[in-house]
């Protein structure tokens, strides 16, 4: 039951009883959400249930709460839902971050302040990947991966595997507020190694960053790949590697990318150079405290 204010004398219907009843006992009306939510008012002594596949914030500002309100947040979706300081503070002893079928207790001490107690926390290491989310894709021109990056983790591990109908680069472009940055300021030196020769490379100010060659569909690339600080406003780049294999040789290649600039990317997009890829990433969040 949201919380309200009772007047001497009146007399409760049995449906705000039984939902007195339930809100002692630490339910409370629910309200599900699907896409990043502020918390408002009306949802003092409520459940908020987030429900989405990308990740998502529920922001928790000042003046909207007194002592002694709560509000209990489970995320019931695949993607991480964070509880976000916004005007208020907001403390924990565990992680703001929920991933599925995580939840808490948010309560307030004052109208500023409030505690998140969290219930469940998968992960209970001091240091450990949190994943954030997957896209399979099937010959695309392009595979978007927005809301991938935000101020929870600094660094990002990216794992899949994928082929494509041309032997070209698979790049990709950093991403914020729903578009691509194109600007020349990707960085590249790679490192090539197929066994019988090593060669290497450097490019500047070029307008895509690349993670790897794409082979034609009779090959297989494993891919792994690291995105430092993407989300900080300071120099950020990625550091990739494959492997390529075909019937008689094996290919290492290495790809390390820098981007010069100061800009806080929320994700970012796959583009083959040229034709389609097909395969699987998946994309985790390093917490190193």
């Amino acid at each position: 039951m949201a919380k309200q204010t009772f007047t001497t004398g009146q007399v409760l219907t049995a449906a705000q009883m039984t939902s007195l009843q339930q809100t002692a006992m630490g339910g409370g009306s629910a309200t599900a959400k699907t896409a990043s939510y502020v918390l408002v008012a009306a949802d003092a002594g409520t459940t908020v249930i987030m429900n989405s596949a990308s990740s998502t914030t529920i922001t928790v500002n000042t003046s909207l709460f007194s002592a002694g309100d709560t509000v209990l947040i489970q995320n019931i979706g695949t993607g991480t839902c964070t509880v976000t300081a916004g005007t208020a503070t907001v403390s924990t002893a565990g992680s703001l971050a929920l991933t599925q079928y995580e939840g808490g207790l948010l309560y307030f001490t004052a109208a500023g302040t409030s505690i998140f107690y969290d219930y469940v926390q998968a992960a209970a290491s001091t240091s450990a990947l949190v994943f954030i989310k997957k896209v399979d894709f099937s010959a695309a021109s392009s595979v978007d991966f927005s809301d991938s990056f935000s101020a929870t983790y600094v660094n990002y591990l990216m794992i899949g595997n994928y082929t494509g109908t041309a032997d070209s680069d698979l790049t990709y472009r950093y991403r914020v507020s729903g578009a691509d940055n194109s600007t020349s300021n990707y960085n590249l030196q790679i490192f090539d190694a197929d066994g019988t020769n090593v060669t290497g490379g450097r490019s500047t100010g070029q307008t895509v960053g690349r993670i790897g060659p794409t082979s034609a569909s009779a090959s297989r690339i494993s891919n792994t790949t690291y995105f430092i600080a993407p989300f900080l406003a300071q120099t950020k780049g990625s550091q990739s590697n494959n492997m390529r294999t075909t019937s008689t040789a094996i290919t290492q290649n290495i790809l390390t990318n820098g981007f010069n600039a100061a800009t806080s990317f929320t994700g970012f997009t796959l583009i083959p150079a040229s034709g389609t890829v097909t395969g699987t990433f998946a994309v985790y969040g390093y917490t190193n405290a």
